[in-house]
Parts: C-alpha cells; structure tokens; sequence
C-alpha cells in the first residue's frame, strides 16, 4: 500500500515547533526581565486584567503547542495516522481564544499583538489538519465568543473604587478635606514637572495614578499600594473624554473639579482650594460636565504617545528624576 505524506500536515508540525520555540523565547524573557516582550502597550493592558501570571499563561501555551507537535510527528505525516486527541486539542485551543479575543476587544479596549500571534498560529493549524475541521471550529469559536459577548462582565464600583483601582502611590498632606488624584505617565515631561513640585509642597492629600507601569516616585511621605491598574486610569480618562495629561482630579465637600494641564494643575496645588475656572489655556469643569470640544491645553502630553521632546522627562518606568 502506498502511504500518502500530507504536504499539510508537515507544514503544521513546523508550525507548531516555530509557536513553541516563540512562546520559549517569551518566557525566557519574562524570567530575563519580569515582564513580556510585545510590539504595543496591548500586552501591558491584557495582563494587568488577567489574574494569572503571563509566566503561568506562557508555560500552558508552550504544554499545548508541544503536545500538537509531537501528535503530528506520530502520525508521521499521514493524516490517516492522525491522533483523533490532536484535533479535540486544536478545537479546544479555539475555544480559549473565542474568550482571549472577544476579551480584548470588549474588557481591555487593546489588542495584543503577541496573543494575537498565538492566535494565528491555532487558527492556521486547525485549517491544516483537514477540511473536516474548518466548520466545527468556527462553529465553536464562534458560540464561545457570543456568549462572552452576551455577559455583563462590568461589575458596579463605588465611586472611590473608580479612582483607587488605579492608585499606584498616595501621599497624605495637611489639607485632608480634599482628596487630589494625580494622573500622569513616565515619559511626560509635563507630569515630571508637576510631581517635582509636590517635594516641597506638602499641603495637597494626593493619589498618584499613573496610565502605565511605574516603580518609583521620589517623593518624601509616600505609601505605595499593593497593586494598581494603569488600563483603568486610562479607562476612566477615556469615560471623562480627555486625551491630554497631566490631569487632576479633586475631590472636595462640594464635588468633583477636573484640572487639566501643568499650568492649571500647578497653580491649583499651591492653593487651599480649587478653582474651576480656565487658567492658562487648560479647562477645568466639573465632572458632572464634558469637556468642552476644541479646548485643548497647550502644556500637556497625550495619552496614546510618549512625551518626551522637553529636557528632564522621566524614563520610562521611573516616576521621579
């Protein structure tokens, strides 16, 4: 009997030793370095939402890959030697992802570009193991990723919640009637400028809530937090429709006043109280009002790039000079 080689199935057990050298590479350098490699902030943004450690996702995508390799190397090319527990496993990767992708999509507002590799990898196999494959799959993706679309995964918070899930570091000051929240990144030369005023400024309460990983703030006084979510600060600007920082966020007996601006933020944090009127080209409006279109402050960094044409920008990952 002559045995007929699969050109396909030769191609996917590449494929799935390439995934598997790739998903090597990626936790070699998350034990190199503490955190993954990715070619945008997506990654940053999805493990800051996913309790499991990236090392721990890392090792189950190497396990699956592996074992999808060494199944084709049994059937030694032919898929009439094909291990039925190869597809089951290549179906059940789609499943995962009908959760992965819409997650992205629906809870992190990013995409990944390194989970989306992944991704590719599983859909590319599934096609190459047979035609048989094609329509259970997309089947089964498809009816996971509806019903993750169908959940409310939005649970209510608390006001204070909204604001403290991205607190990175608080420092308490002698005014503690009013509590300011300091959103800010590390390559925001802006932001660097507004921190720096705070060493010998120690009257204003204030929350520091970066919209990206930091370490550090070289500040007197500060108490750091367990844990924070930059995606949040950035989910809670992105509510309150600003795309500019620094941003100040005060919150008074009276309400909530929004300063945006270094100009505006500054003169703010050397007085006893807030004022909601425009200083210096930057807007301050109370939260219950949108900001008003076309008002742009002209001393501050956008949220989406770095920020570093001014002298003295922090780097990234630092909070303080």
């Amino acid at each position: 009997m002559i045995k007929r080689k699969s050109t396909a199935l030769q191609l996917g057990q590449f494929l799935a030793l390439l995934a598997s050298l790739l998903i090597a590479t990626q936790i070699g350098i998350i034990l190199f370095q503490g955190t993954p490699l990715c070619l945008n902030g997506g990654c940053t943004v999805v493990d800051q939402l996913i309790k499991v450690s990236p090392l721990v996702v890392n090792l189950f995508g190497l396990c699956f890959f592996q074992i999808v390799f060494w199944g084709l190397h049994a059937s030694r090319n032919e898929p009439r030697r094909l291990p039925q527990w190869v597809t089951a496993l290549l179906l059940a990767g789609l499943a995962v992802e009908g959760v992965l992708v819409p997650f992205q999509y629906l809870v992190a507002h990013t995409f990944c570009t390194y989970c989306l590799g992944v991704f590719g990898f599983i859909v590319v196999l599934n096609l190459l193991v047979g035609l048989k494959q094609i329509m259970p799959g997309l089947l089964l993706f498809s009816a996971v990723s509806l019903a993750f679309a169908g959940l409310d995964i939005n649970q209510p918070q608390s006001d204070q919640q909204a604001f403290t899930s991205g607190t990175f570091a608080s420092r308490t000051g002698t005014i503690t009637d009013m509590e300011n929240f300091l959103f800010y990144s590390s390559t925001c030369a802006h932001c660097e400028k507004v921190i720096a005023s705070l060493r010998n400024n120690d009257r204003p309460t204030v929350h520091f809530n970066p919209i990206d990983q930091v370490k550090n703030l070289d500040l007197p006084g500060i108490s750091y937090t367990k844990a924070y979510s930059p995606a949040a600060n950035r989910a809670l600007l992105k509510v309150l429709a600003i795309d500019e920082i620094p941003v100040l966020l005060t919150k008074t007996p009276e309400g909530l006043v929004i300063l945006r601006g270094e100009t505006a933020i500054l003169a703010s944090l050397v007085k006893t109280t807030p004022e909601t009127t425009n200083l210096s080209g930057s807007s301050a409006v109370p939260a219950s009002q949108a900001v008003i279109p076309g008002l742009e402050p002209k001393d501050g960094c956008s949220t989406a790039t770095d920020c570093t044409d001014l002298p003295g920008t922090l780097s990234p990952g630092q909070s303080g000079p």
